[in-house]
């Protein structure tokens, strides 16, 4: 990742010297046909990097859900997995001062990004987290991620202006329906549904759609911030500090010390793949939100979804039927089907 222009660390921190948050002063020099298809491909791949490696934290996370856990378990692991993001950030932003570069934007630009991050964490991580202890991860994922192509279209249509092709929205019909067989085919064997559990199967369904929602109004945000006066080590920060310094101090009024003196080190070992493989996507995807317009960037993410039904199958021994692997094949023809341009 570091090798590409878009991921290297000066993108991230900029020339030496340079005072602009995101764009340097005069005119814009003239962009080629063939240095916007590169940029393309290259915006490409960071979304299917950003893909794999949430896809590994999602293993990761699904691998500490706790059923008898509660709300204070789960949000312990969704506050202590942004630590890794939150370290990062932090670097990122004392290089950036060392260097003489700004850091963060003006406070009337930074507050809603932080109100956004807020709402990120408890609306998004947190109740994903709730979900997975409920209905496991592969029924979580794609319904979270069609709430997340239908929020973040929407929303980016109405802040960004973004518009949505036809190719891409073909993408997305397809996208959504490799949704609805991979809810209906992949199903834990360690969350069997039966009907005694009706009632909390409906509460999981419902936080995986609270967390698509929360998702993809946020991606808007970020969209808008790193494409603007805002720093991607800022928006960095302001996401995992929401995370760390909100969710954990928050954990620890719910969940008794003795639980989490408790965690063991194989728990500990999978919060930080977790955090690490967290802040891998995060930086990628950001990256890659800075050449897609949200549509496009929601609809690559979602190749998560058949990630997440193998990754399920080969580690957590759930079934996959036909219909789910008819599932990840519309997955594939939405991400052949994805307008290019």
């Amino acid at each position: 990742m570091s090798a590409s222009p878009v991921g290297s660390l000066d993108a991230v921190l900029g020339p030496p010297g340079d005072v602009t948050a995101s764009r340097e002063l005069g005119p814009a020099p003239t962009v080629s046909v063939s240095d916007e298809a590169a940029t393309a491909q290259r915006a490409l791949l960071l979304g299917l990097a950003a893909a794999a490696t949430y896809s590994v934290a999602n293993l990761a996370l699904r691998g500490l859900s706790r059923p008898e856990g509660g709300t204070g378990w789960d949000m312990w692991v969704a506050g202590t997995k942004a630590f890794p993001t939150f370290l990062i950030a932090v670097i990122l932003l004392a290089v950036r001062r060392f260097r003489g570069q700004t850091t963060f934007a003006a406070w009337s630009f930074v507050w809603p990004i932080a109100i956004a991050a807020v709402f990120n964490q408890l609306g998004g991580n947190l109740a994903f987290q709730m979900a997975l202890s409920k209905i496991g991860l592969a029924i979580s994922v794609p319904i979270c991620f069609s709430m997340i192509i239908c929020s973040g279209a929407i929303v980016g249509r109405l802040v960004l202006g973004d518009q949505v092709t036809v190719r891409t929205a073909i993408s997305m019909g397809l996208m959504v329906a490799s949704i609805g067989f991979l809810s209906t085919a992949a199903k834990s064997r360690s969350t069997a549904l039966s009907a005694t559990a009706d009632s909390g199967v409906a509460l999981g369904v419902l936080l995986s759609m609270i967390a698509g929602t929360a998702y993809g109004v946020t991606g808007v945000f970020i969209r808008k911030a790193v494409r603007s006066q805002m720093p991607v080590a800022a928006t960095l920060f302001l996401f995992s500090a929401a995370g760390f310094l909100v969710l954990c101090p928050l954990s620890m009024a719910i969940l008794p010390l003795s639980s989490i003196a408790a965690t063991s080190p194989r728990e500990w070992t999978k919060i930080a793949i977790a955090g690490t493989f967290n802040a891998l996507g995060f930086f990628a995807i950001t990256h890659a939100m800075r050449h897609l317009n949200i549509s496009r960037a929601n609809v690559i993410n979602a190749s998560q979804n058949a990630l997440c039904a193998v990754g399920a199958v080969l580690v957590f021994g759930e079934t996959l039927s036909g219909l789910g692997m008819l599932g990840i094949g519309l997955t594939i023809a939405g991400l052949l089907m994805l307008d290019r341009r």
